[in-house]
């Protein structure tokens, strides 16, 4: 997956590229994007602002990296295969990932509402990279498709319809609990995986 921005050639002032990101949600979450400088984010990170430009390039390319960040839960559970053999398991631990990725994503998505630069940056790193919930889906899709053939899940169930259900259950609480501090009428994980769980239950026909 290619990443942005590139890394400017050269050694590197010093400070920590993870320590930069960290200070940079904080911020973020602490300040609003309108106020998230490269000064403050340099203080808090115990660096000097050179490190970040050396880093990022500038504020756009440090936001994107924070975004870049979240994905790596999704993409370490791609690289080992969450295929397991429990169901609710694999289920669970796909939605810890995606959600491990929304909780830093959602503060980036909703600072590019507010600022047009951000959101154009955003919009074009995405499409550039293929980057969007549709990967999610797709993955989540071909597993549940693998369990229908092995009959574990019910042959009567489009598998890109329950993925697509899957990811908008952690889109919607982890949405609503940034935009408002709480989820109050959203289902929680262990709810939705039961409703998914009796959802995809062969059915007694098709165990027979």
């Amino acid at each position: 997956m290619t990443t942005a921005p590139a890394p400017r050639r050269g050694r590197p002032p010093s400070g920590g590229r993870e320590e930069i990101l960290s200070a940079t949600l904080a911020v973020l979450r602490e300040r609003g994007v309108a106020k998230l400088t490269t000064r403050e984010v340099a203080r808090r990170a115990g660096v000097s602002e050179g490190s970040i430009y050396y880093h990022f390039t500038d504020r756009f390319g440090l936001l994107l990296a924070v975004f870049e960040r979240g994905l790596r839960p999704l993409a370490d559970l791609n690289q080992r295969g969450f295929a397991g053999p429990d169901l609710r398991a694999t289920l669970a631990a796909f939605m810890a990932a995606v959600e491990a990725f929304l909780d830093p994503a959602m503060d980036v998505l909703t600072a590019a509402q507010s600022d047009a630069e951000l959101r154009e940056a955003l919009g074009t790193h995405m499409r550039d990279n293929d980057l969007g919930p549709h990967r999610g889906i797709t993955m989540m899709g071909a597993y549940l498709e693998q369990q229908q053939r092995l009959g574990v899940v019910r042959a009567d169930v489009d598998p890109e319809t329950v993925a697509y259900t899957l990811v908008s259950g952690c889109f919607m609480r982890a949405s609503q609990e940034r935009m408002v501090g709480h989820t109050l009428g959203v289902a929680s994980r262990e709810q939705q995986l039961d409703m998914l769980m009796t959802l995809l239950a062969p059915t007694e026909d098709a165990v027979k």
